[in-house]
């Protein structure tokens, strides 16, 4: 298969499931190339010649890679004019990127550590006394090498993990708030601003089911609901579309 898009991307990474829900919202078809990053796949050479990031996921589109999962959301959605995501109106338009902008800053890193804390064993191997060394050295960048670094040292702090549950309840909150206005979270309509938020709503769901119970931000549980019944949320979410998703960690 030479599809004219190709998706570099890892399995239960929040940021591919984001691109992939957009992909199959649009329609589009795309060849799969996912990476065990346990196994920090997305450090190799070759890859790092397509993001220099070592990060998923990245898009190639006619040989040209796009990366950051709400830049590449946003390149799909002016590319492929069918099924638009994004908001007619200016004002509204302007709500979805600045929820763009708080499921980077902010929604990532409530999920972040405890989503590696949980997937860790998996990557033992190359984090062990002898591999280390070698691991670490092909990680590009400087912050990603000392989120690293502690996870060889044994993970993240209580403390570190505590400041990400008390993340998770800002975005369960600010969610569950922005509904109060509407079905959906900039506009009347389903939009990049649901596309970006969801996975990391569903990571939450996952790792911390009890800030959940008990008829909690039950807005937002309501808004999760709808999205869960969109037909393209169980084909980015349960990806099944390449051989290695069966070999794969999910959440």
């Amino acid at each position: 298969m030479n599809a004219p898009l190709q998706l570099y991307h890892g399995l239960a990474s929040t940021c591919s499931k984001k691109v992939r829900l957009c992909l199959y919202e649009k329609g589009l078809e795309f060849e799969s190339h996912l990476l065990d990053l346990q196994k920090f796949e997305q450090h190799r050479p070759e890859y790092l010649r397509l993001n220099p990031n070592g990060v998923v996921p990245t898009l190639v589109h006619e040989g040209k890679p796009i990366i950051e999962s709400n830049v590449i959301i946003e390149y799909i959605d002016d590319c492929f004019p069918q099924n638009p995501l994004s908001p007619a109106a200016p004002f509204d338009r302007a709500q979805m990127r600045l929820w763009m902008k708080f499921s980077e800053d902010t929604a990532y890193q409530a999920v972040y550590a405890p989503t590696w804390q949980k997937l860790r064993s998996r990557a033992k191997e190359g984090l062990a006394a002898k591999a280390a060394e070698q691991t670490l050295s092909r990680i590009p960048t400087a912050e990603r090498r000392e989120r690293w670094q502690k996870m060889a040292r044994g993970g993240f702090s209580a403390a570190e993990i505590e400041q990400a549950y008390e993340r998770m309840r800002v975005c369960l909150a600010k969610v569950e708030d922005a509904l109060a206005e509407s079905q959906w979270l900039a506009g009347r309509s389903y939009s990049l601003a649901d596309t970006a938020m969801v996975p990391f709503i569903d990571r939450i769901r996952n790792l911390r089911p009890d800030f959940l119970a008990q008829g909690q931000y039950l807005r937002a549980q309501e808004w999760y609901a709808r999205i869960r019944a969109r037909p393209a949320f169980d084909k980015a979410f349960n990806f099944k579309d390449d051989p290695r998703a069966a070999e794969l960690p999910n959440l």
